[in-house]
């Protein structure tokens, strides 16, 4: 330490000195050098006191905030947690936001179809998100506005509120519902293809299908390999996108949680059905069903149309698996077998009938 400091002071002296204490080196030094050695040290034993009184106020400061904390959810634990549920919240719809931006950055470098497949959901599920949160953010930022807006989005949280917002029981039961919202057009939509069955002219064509709808109406569903032999029919009149009549084509846009009302709406189940099989196409290229976590399974099954509830890992994998069968043989041209596989390769499903019926 005296090295340092004689050389602070632009000083020569011996090294011998050095090993001397303070006070007998200071014998050896100039007047006035002696007195800026003593100011160096009288300084830094001030900054060490310093810092120690800095640490410890800031460690009580902090024990006092974890005290109150703790106090302040034993005597208020309703709101305590309705702090907790906007806060943390706010923090992963914020998170997902910027991911979302650094996602459509990448899209516009490499490309949409070399995204991966949370990167695919993160494009499908936040800009629904962001219109849907935007109005009650803006109007809880009201003077005064929060008192009210904020307990009313707490306690309707499926209507005001988003995923980030919600914990895993609602998440489950919001879940739920969407889906047997949709599976209520199930029926209708299978009605659709079955008075379609007499505009195929093809005699072959019209005797298979009617296997795969016969087979479908008798409570069973028909094999992927049947399904994809008779993927021609969807490239062309009666069950391309082009060729759907109005009926047909509000309820393929219901069971795929689509509104009904909006225009264009061949073109959005045309963007739809691409979506589908650029996310069946990330989970190929991320080596599989066997790759996936439970939780995108099961995202993964509501999404596609099936309720995964009470379902094994097993019996989700070889259902998707199934599903990527048919989904790899489709192409732009033929999008709506796709876009009809709810139907096809879901519609007896004893969850999905036990959702609706039970």
């Amino acid at each position: 330490m005296y090295s340092i400091i004689g050389k602070n002071l632009n000083i020569r002296t011996p090294c011998s000195a050095f090993s001397m204490g303070l006070n007998e080196c200071l014998l050896f030094m100039p007047y006035k050098n002696a007195g800026r050695l003593r100011e160096i040290t009288t300084g830094q034993e001030k900054h060490s006191k310093v810092y120690s009184l800095r640490k410890h106020w800031f460690s009580r400061y902090t024990d006092y905030i974890k005290n109150l904390q703790k106090s302040l959810e034993k005597s208020f634990p309703k709101t305590m947690h309705v702090y907790r549920v906007f806060s943390i919240g706010t923090k992963d719809f914020y998170r997902d936001l910027k991911l979302y931006f650094a996602v459509q950055k990448k899209k516009r470098s490499v490309g949409i179809d070399n995204l991966s497949l949370e990167e695919l959901q993160l494009l499908y599920t936040m800009p629904k998100d962001v219109m849907k949160l935007t109005p009650f953010l803006l109007t809880a930022a009201l003077p005064m506005a929060n008192y009210v807006v904020l307990p009313i989005g707490y306690y309707f949280p499926r209507i005001f509120l988003t995923s980030q917002f919600w914990d895993l029981q609602q998440r489950l039961d919001f879940a739920l519902l969407d889906h047997k919202y949709r599976l209520k057009h199930n029926k209708p939509l299978f009605r659709c293809v079955q008075a379609s069955l007499n505009k195929i002219d093809d005699q072959v064509l019209r005797e298979k299908w009617n296997e795969v709808i016969a087979t479908l109406g008798a409570g069973r569903h028909p094999a992927t390999q049947d399904i994809i032999e008779c993927k021609v029919l969807f490239e062309e009149a009666p069950y391309s996108l082009k060729s759907l009549r109005r009926k047909h084509l509000r309820e393929l846009l219901a069971i795929h949680k689509m509104t009904r009302w909006l225009p264009y709406k061949r073109q959005r189940l045309l963007d739809k059905g691409m979506l589908i099989k650029r996310m069946d196409q990330a989970i190929e290229a991320g080596g599989g069903v066997h790759k996936m976590p439970s939780d995108a399974l099961r995202w993964a099954l509501f999404f596609r149309g099936l309720n995964p509830v009470n379902m094994s890992t097993d019996d989700m994998r070889n259902w998707l698996s199934s599903w990527l069968t048919v989904s790899s043989t489709v192409e732009k041209k033929n999008i709506s077998l796709l876009l009809h596989c709810p139907i096809l390769l879901a519609y007896n499903h004893e969850t999905n009938w036990t959702l609706l019926y039970y």
